[in-house]
């Protein structure tokens, strides 16, 4: 089961092999919903393509494209996950928007995360009960990939991780 409720970050940084290397990326850090629709999605996707550019330059493996998204080609666990998990955020956190990402760079692996300030959500209501808002297919995709999706609290919320061990 890639859903874990019970994972933790330090243990999934031991697992990756954390030496430091961490990333993080503001997007929209006020306790308010976001005003400007067009900065606030302008700076989102340039973080997103960051992340996507810092993933491949430091591991041969990974070929990080956000188009794969939109493609559909699911073999682009990173891209789908910044996407769905990030489109999320900006449609249904209380402040419309990712507060931020997060990047932890491993020898065995990395961590990527989207947090979100105001009002968390019960990930484990949300997937025992296949809960499905909107058009999207976060849950599904989290429940299928091969990285390891958890949370900074499953019944309240803020922080969806997902960690990829080589």
């Amino acid at each position: 089961m890639t859903l874990d409720f019970s994972a933790r970050l330090d243990k999934m940084l031991e697992m990756i092999k954390f030496a430091g290397n961490y990333q993080g990326f503001v997007v929209h850090d006020k306790d308010e919903q976001r005003e400007d629709h067009d900065e606030i999605i302008s700076l989102y996707g340039k973080v997103k393509w960051k992340i996507a550019d810092l993933l491949n330059q430091n591991y041969s493996m990974v070929n990080v494209d956000l188009y794969n998204w939109l493609d559909e080609n699911e073999n682009d666990e990173v891209s789908y996950f910044l996407n769905e998990a990030g489109s999320n955020s900006l449609n249904y956190s209380e402040f419309k928007a990712p507060s931020g990402f997060h990047l932890w760079l491993g020898e065995k692996g990395f961590i990527l995360a989207i947090e979100q300030r105001g009002k968390g959500f019960d990930a484990e209501n949300i997937n025992e009960k296949r809960i499905k808002k909107n058009e999207g297919r976060a849950f599904e995709f989290f429940r299928n990939c091969k990285g390891r999706i958890f949370f900074d609290d499953p019944k309240n919320a803020k922080i969806i991780f997902m960690a990829v061990n080589f």
